[in-house]
């Protein structure tokens, strides 16, 4: 026999208005109560009818994720751990996400509120977006739910969650500079991101403070793309006047840059220290162990998305502006 929501309501010792609202994701439950039902919802292997759902509710139930569309996306452990967060986060509301990869911001202003207008999306979590991107300002006054990861915008139609990222830079810097590191060099992440931006001023801010000098070859633009890094960091490595220490806006990038580092015939961290920013999982694994600044990225995700909840249940109202902190992670680089 098929199950019913009073079928659940009674095992619960619930309301079936209460079961109702858990499954929908509408309205106040206690957290208790909510986890009951659904560990009821679960054992019974439960099975709501989503087109019926839809339309009771005037919602999809359905969260969209936008994303670059870059080669070998699903294997960037950057976008892997926030969409772990963002899908725990979803699952336990009873939201499904659906992934929506862009290709690079094209002239028109209005992809994003013609997949908003398509009514499939209840909402919108937004990774690694572009400064310039010309979507952005229609969507944030479209009053349509979306939240932006990994990106800063202090402007009253803009929802964000973020990590320090100025304040990450300069403990990296600070780092190295206890370890002894005068001539520190800095490969640099993408000048179209807010968080590229926010780590460059981290670093100089924290090489000022600190009375240090760098001349302007000391930083080398990798936009956070490894295979760039690699290639740019000859620019440091090509001279006899090398630094001792290169800090690096993302994972990847150092890592790259470990591997030119090696092949030029230089040992990390002996003769040149490195630290990273992310703590992908790979960087515990490469030799030297990485040591990095550590964004909490699957908290970040699961921030976005219930905040976006938030937006979309009428709990919170725009804008949100959130940030999230950084820790060091020491290992075997510096």
């Amino acid at each position: 026999m098929k199950t019913t929501l009073a079928d659940i309501a009674k095992q619960a010792g619930v309301s079936k208005m209460t079961v109702s609202r858990v499954l929908s994701g509408k309205g106040q439950v206690a957290r208790g109560t909510r986890d009951k039902i659904n560990a009821i919802i679960d054992d019974i292997g439960y099975q709501p009818n989503w087109i019926a759902r839809s339309l009771a509710s005037n919602r999809s139930m359905i969260l969209g994720v936008i994303i670059p569309k870059i080669e070998h996306m699903f294997l960037d452990n950057y976008i892997a751990q926030i969409l772990s967060g963002i899908t725990d986060v979803a699952l336990k509301n009873n939201y499904k996400i659906m992934l929506c990869p862009v290709a690079p911001p094209p002239e028109e202003k209005q992809e994003y509120i013609n997949l908003a207008r398509t009514k499939l999306l209840d909402g919108m979590i937004l990774l690694k977006t572009k400064i310039k991107d010309p979507n952005l300002e229609s969507l944030a006054h479209s009053e349509f739910p979306f939240v932006l990861v990994n990106f800063k915008k202090y402007e009253r139609h803009y929802n964000f969650v973020d990590s320090q990222n100025i304040q990450g830079a300069r403990i990296a810097v600070e780092y190295l500079y206890q370890k002894g590191h005068r001539d520190i060099a800095f490969v640099s992440g993408s000048m179209e991101e807010t968080n590229g931006k926010d780590r460059l001023k981290g670093f100089e801010d924290a090489m000022h403070n600190l009375g240090l000098s760098y001349p302007p070859e000391r930083i080398v633009y990798g936009n956070f793309e490894k295979d760039a890094a690699y290639h740019i960091s000859d620019k440091l490595l090509d001279s006899t006047n090398l630094p001792t220490a290169i800090f690096c806006a993302d994972d990847y990038m150092a890592i790259a840059v470990m591997k030119r580092i090696k092949e030029k015939g230089l040992k990390v961290p002996k003769d040149i220290a490195v630290i990273g920013f992310d703590d992908i999982e790979l960087s515990a694994y490469v030799k030297p162990a990485l040591t990095t600044i550590r964004q909490p990225m699957e908290e970040l995700g699961k921030n976005s998305a219930q905040i976006l909840l938030d937006l979309i249940n009428g709990v919170q109202t725009a804008p949100i502006h959130k940030l999230l902190n950084v820790e060091l992670i020491e290992r075997e680089s510096v």
